[in-house]
């Protein structure tokens, strides 16, 4: 999941490098953590010569935004933090929940819908979020009354 960026500032390239759980700027390492505890969520800002890049992950999912736009995709930066916090509340409910009615399997179940639940909050699709919630329990549920039937039967 590393990714590196060369990034033209007034006339000057610099590299920025994305590894999990490290960010490399012109050979100079910094820290970085996740913001969520089920899923890599990562707002990390750097500032070169007066422009404002900043690193944003969310699941295995990197792009780099400079001066507002992601180079990527070249859609507008939106903050992590303006993640409506319904989605963080649905994350945390697939996760834990997912773990307890079906183990491991339901916290991966949890963990792939939780990384749609931020994207699609991202973008404001808040009713795409409370279905993508809604679709990740039922699956939940059935997986844990199949498992269950296997296991009367």
């Amino acid at each position: 999941m590393s990714k590196a960026w060369d990034v033209n500032v007034n006339g000057t390239t610099h590299q920025v490098e994305y590894k999990p759980g490290k960010l490399i700027v012109n050979g100079q390492k910094y820290k970085v953590k996740s913001q969520n505890w089920f899923v890599n969520m990562i707002d990390y800002p750097i500032t070169i010569d007066g422009v404002e890049i900043r690193v944003v992950a969310i699941g295995n999912k990197v792009d780099l935004a400079v001066n507002g736009v992601y180079l990527g995709s070249k859609e507008p930066y939106v903050p992590l933090n303006k993640m409506p916090a319904i989605a963080n509340v649905f994350i945390g409910i697939s996760c834990i929940a997912g773990f307890l009615l079906c183990g491991w399997i339901g916290v991966l179940i949890g963990v792939l819908f939780s990384v749609l639940y931020a994207r699609m909050g991202l973008t404001g699709k808040t009713g795409a979020v409370v279905g993508a919630f809604v679709g990740c329990t039922a699956i939940q549920v059935v997986i844990f009354i199949l498992v269950n039937f296997v296991l009367l039967a």
